[in-house]
């Protein structure tokens, strides 16, 4: 299946920004009781708890700087669980972890297959086929110390959090080639056993090919989607989001007793909210953090909602997404997504977001 070949060429700086950036902007989050059963830590001050309505012309946040701590609403973030999924995150050298799974029965679990996908998607040559998902491809070091300033007052925080994202994960995998074909029998392995982020991830890929054949989201993958996000799992739930959440022809989604048009936006930041308060890394160590932290100077935040509440939001962002947060939170606890419909027929908007796959 393996076969020696050299690796690809680094992508340019503008992708790398432009990626991270489109699904890191976002909002704050809002004031909701712990989820039950969750180990979690609790950040930041009390705020008012009431239900709101979803309101189009909503703009309760006030601005706040770094220092507005008093303002900023509490939320909780569950502490992610030991599992081999999240080892793979946290995981500086993919290949001691590959060859710990390869051949092994831990590697033949649900589990397993889906990491060794996601170690081979991004550290091997793909053969036969595009490569599936986000690969990081960080600048040149030198060039990145160019564009910054000496006079930066982040700029040793932005070097340490560059020289943490850049790090090659991928070193021991020059020599490895594998088909497009073989690679996805991993995530499809997988998702047949019933792995809610292995479904939601193999479902992803095959929306995409649809979706360059014109296909679209329908309302049997929607509700996938849904059951996906009621599963708890926090890959899927930021998975599910992701997708529900885009684009797609003759789709679009009306929320709330008044059936208001989505904002795209804030409702991808909700889920992906969601997916910290279930159990995914979102500490100033992850990926995203680190990306934002060397290349927009964003280094203060200490986990992604509060990357979110000082450096990606409007008031009325943040309004947004506290509604939204609420609603898709209750309809993965309860079952009932009554609030959050579909509508088919409509014209096709002049003005569309695409969400992709970025650094988690």
């Amino acid at each position: 299946m393996i076969a020696a070949m050299g690796t690809k060429a680094i992508l340019a700086i503008g992708t790398v920004v432009a990626v991270g950036t489109l699904l890191w902007l976002g909002l704050r989050a809002p004031d909701l009781p712990p989820l039950e059963g969750a180990p979690a830590v609790e950040v930041g001050a009390p705020a008012a708890s009431a239900r709101p309505r979803v309101d189009s012309a909503a703009s309760a946040a006030k601005p706040r700087s770094a220092g507005d701590e008093a303002a900023k609403p509490r939320f909780v973030i569950a502490t992610p669980p030991p599992t081999l999924f999240n080892e793979y995150l946290g995981a500086r050298q993919y290949r001691i972890l590959y060859d710990r799974l390869a051949n092994s029965p831990e590697g033949q679990t649900a589990d397993g297959k889906l990491v060794l996908y996601e170690i081979l998607r991004q550290c091997a040559t793909i053969t036969e086929g595009r490569r599936p998902g986000y690969k990081p491809n960080p600048p040149n070091r030198d060039d990145f110390l160019k564009t910054l300033s000496p006079n930066d007052p982040m700029r040793e925080k932005r070097i340490a959090a560059y020289e943490a994202f850049a790090l090659d994960r991928c070193a021991g995998f020059e020599a490895m080639t594998i088909k497009h074909a073989d690679l996805m029998k991993l995530l499809n392995d997988a998702a047949a056993t019933g792995d809610p982020k292995a479904r939601a991830l193999a479902m992803e890929q095959e929306l995409w090919r649809s979706r360059r054949r014109g296909g679209t989201l329908d309302d049997t993958q929607v509700d996938g989607l849904r059951q996906l996000a009621a599963s708890k799992d926090p890959e899927a739930i930021r998975v599910a989001g992701r997708l529900m959440a885009n684009s797609w022809n003759d789709y679009a989604l009306r929320v709330g007793p008044d059936q208001l048009p989505v904002e795209q936006r804030a409702f991808v930041n909700a889920f992906l909210v969601l997916a910290c308060e279930y159990g995914a890394p979102c500490g100033a160590d992850t990926p995203r953090m680190q990306l934002a932290c060397a290349m927009q100077g964003h280094c203060n935040a200490q986990n992604y909602p509060d990357y979110l509440y000082y450096y990606g939001s409007t008031p009325h962002d943040s309004a947004m997404l506290l509604q939204y947060r609420e609603l898709v939170r209750q309809a993965i606890e309860t079952g009932d997504w009554s609030q959050i419909n579909v509508v088919r027929g409509l014209p096709p908007s002049g003005n569309r977001m695409t969400f992709v796959p970025g650094p988690r």
